[in-house]
């Protein structure tokens, strides 16, 4: 997939001929792209290493390691406990388990050897917008807003790696027309969806893509004076639905700037589509039918078949009505019972930021002003980098510049590909490579919604990177200097600002994390460091539990997964999170599996962000365990 670009599809450098480029390599002396690729891994590997052990949040690797340990022992997702997400993540880190021991450790391995092959991808797609050094500075860009800033082994990582994959692979297809790339597009679809479920909205940006792609090689062929208007109406009534599906997503919390982040781009992008169906002729709807159904029918296949494996012991079990009800209803709860507002309208004003950068680089270009303009640009950037250690207000400036830019891309990229350019004609395929991470960009960022976190901006930043990289192409001419100083920006605050970061001020201002005492957890199954403070919470509270438990059994609620995980204590009863509760007789069913299991120790949360627990079932647990010990926000009771 790495294949070095053919001279006719390569980012041009000075002159146009063959002879010209060879003489510019052998004057920049630039190293053969292995030798770069090579370098990036060995300085992603131990950057990223350098990070592994830290950023924390026990809920989140509860939530990963208790099912994964549940399906150790023989249990099936959905059908035998509430899994978070689809239930492919609990089979793979089941299978770190068995490889690397059961600890948190082992699982954040897999995170980070799937990484290492997320970096060659985003190498090879950035190699087709740019030369192989901008590619290369691009990548580490890519990887610094990345899994430094939070390597827990959340699904959502896996979903950016594997929609990475599934773009490389479509990069693929349109430069060999072999359609085995679109059906491993598809493939990668399909695991993104097992992952989690917000899989489907790297589908539906590949869907889009294809729409767009049907009528541009329909376009090519010579000679075409007709309109489909079967197929058109067809194409604009589905994108119409499409439209509708992502207002009706967002209804829960339709303010302003949940409409913009992720209606917007999904509409302007659908209406693209439309627009080109009805303005320019492509030929007769069963001919443009046919076109299409080559495209989907190979990618559709490919999402189909890891999905049809998976429901195999579903199927078997006739528990399909439980795997629906998992992936697809209980989910809807956390949609009204927990979310997290996007930053309002406003703060896309920070946009100015690197807007005048690059007006700064076009004036540049047309006064021919001297190196020293740059050099000052430079200077001014890194004092604004050392100067959001110190202040909220510009921190907030640059991380709101680089949250804001995805609509702004889109509103860009719409406009710029509403018709061919010039930058069109130095590579056939740019447009097509432009759109598909546009639409793909757009879609994946939805992951956002409805928790809006700041981290949730780093697992789609790297695809709203590789989406600018590819408008930078039709930007007017500039200095290389000036974009890469851009580059330089952004990386620095990454890797100062973010990564060095507490992950509960990210987003809003810096907290060296060096300013927090870490320590090791002493937990056998952990392999990981939290705050001192925390590490000592959970070392009384499994103390306790494992003292007082008999049976194998505890019972830990709210939200405290990874109590049943760090003590080896089994859960009595399907649920990992208050949230995704049957409401109906709660308190008569955890009292009677807790009499079932002969559970004899719980720990209750007393800080959850599900409803805490009724006061009827309180008062019986009072009853049933008399003995209490209150640790941190946990209380700990037994018989």
């Amino acid at each position: 997939m790495l294949d070095s670009p053919s001279l006719d599809d390569r980012p041009r450098l000075p002159g146009n001929s063959h002879e010209s480029v060879t003489k510019h390599r052998s004057l920049t002396r630039i190293p053969d792209w292995r030798v770069i690729l090579f370098a990036l891994l060995a300085l992603s590997a131990v950057y990223v290493s350098l990070h592994l052990d830290r950023g924390w949040y026990l809920v989140d690797d509860g939530a990963l390691a208790h099912p994964a340990e549940r399906v150790l022992q023989g249990e099936l997702p959905h059908r035998d406990f509430d899994d978070v997400y689809t239930g492919g993540l609990a089979y793979l880190n089941a299978a770190a388990f068995r490889l690397f021991g059961t600890t948190l450790w082992s699982m954040r391995l897999v995170l980070f050897a799937v990484f290492l092959t997320w970096v060659p991808a985003v190498f090879y797609i950035a190699s087709r917008f740019a030369g192989l050094l901008a590619a290369a500075s691009m990548t580490l860009l890519c990887v610094a807003w990345s899994i430094p800033n939070y390597p827990a082994p959340m699904p959502s990582w896996y979903n950016l790696f594997l929609a990475t994959f599934g773009v490389a692979a479509l990069f693929r297809y349109l430069e060999c027309r072999r359609r085995r790339w679109v059906v491993i597009a598809g493939v990668v679809g399909g695991f993104s969806v097992l992952v989690k479920v917000v899989g489907l909205y790297y589908v539906a940006g590949v869907l889009l893509f294809l729409i767009f792609q049907a009528h541009a090689d329909a376009q090519a062929r010579d000679g075409v004076r007709t309109r489909g208007v079967a197929y058109a109406t067809f194409v604009s009534a589905a994108l119409l639905l499409f439209v509708g599906a992502l207002c009706v997503l967002v209804r829960h919390q339709l303010f302003g700037a949940e409409v913009v982040h992720f209606v917007v781009p999904g509409t302007l992008i659908a209406g693209l589509l439309v627009r080109n169906e009805w303005r320019v002729c492509s030929g007769t709807s069963r001919t443009r039918f046919l076109e299409l159904a080559r495209l989907l029918a190979p990618f559709i296949a490919g999402v189909a078949l890891p999905v049809a494996i998976f429901l195999v012991p579903y199927a078997r079990s006739h528990a399909l009505a439980a795997l629906f009800n998992g992936v697809f209803i209980l989910p809807m709860r956390r949609l009204t019972g927990v979310s997290a507002h996007m930053r309002p309208l406003l703060t896309l004003l920070t946009l100015a930021l690197p807007a005048s950068v690059i007006a700064f680089g076009a004036v540049t270009t047309r006064r021919a002003l001297r190196g020293r303009s740059v050099a000052l640009l430079a200077v001014a950037l890194a004092l604004l980098v050392v100067a959001t250690s110190s202040s909220a207000f510009l921190y907030r400036l640059v991380w709101d510049s680089a949250r804001g830019l995805l609509p702004a891309l889109v509103v860009i990229g719409v406009v710029v590909l509403s018709r061919h350019r010039t930058a069109d004609a130095e590579s056939s395929l740019l447009r097509s490579r432009t759109m598909l991470l546009l639409s793909v960009a757009a879609l994946c960022s939805v992951v956002q919604f409805p928790f809006s976190a700041a981290i949730y901006f780093c697992y789609v930043a790297p695809l709203v990177a590789l989406a600018a990289l590819a408008l930078f192409r039709y930007a007017p001419p500039m200095p290389a200097t000036v974009s890469a100083t851009l580059l330089a920006f952004y990386l620095s605050f990454a890797v100062f600002r973010i990564n060095t970061s507490a992950q509960f001020g990210m987003g809003r201002f810096y907290l060296p994390a060096a300013s927090i005492p870490f320590a090791a957890m002493t937990e056998s199954r952990a392999g990981i460091e939290v705050p001192r403070v925390t590490s000592k919470e959970y070392q009384a509270v499994t103390y306790l539990l494992q003292t007082h438990a008999r049976g194998g059994y505890t019972w830990a609620s709210p939200d405290t997964p990874e109590m049943y995980f760090l003590t080896g204590l089994r859960n009595p009863t399907r649920s990992l999170y208050g949230i995704f509760d049957d409401s109906t007789e709660h308190t008569a069913r955890i009292l009677h599996a807790l009499h079932v299991r002969g559970v004899t120790a719980i720990v209750e949360n007393k800080e959850p962000f599900s409803p805490r627990l009724a006061p009827d079932l309180v008062r019986e647990l009072e009853l049933r365990y008399p003995h209490a010990a209150e640790i941190g926000p946990y209380l700990v009771r037994w018989q």
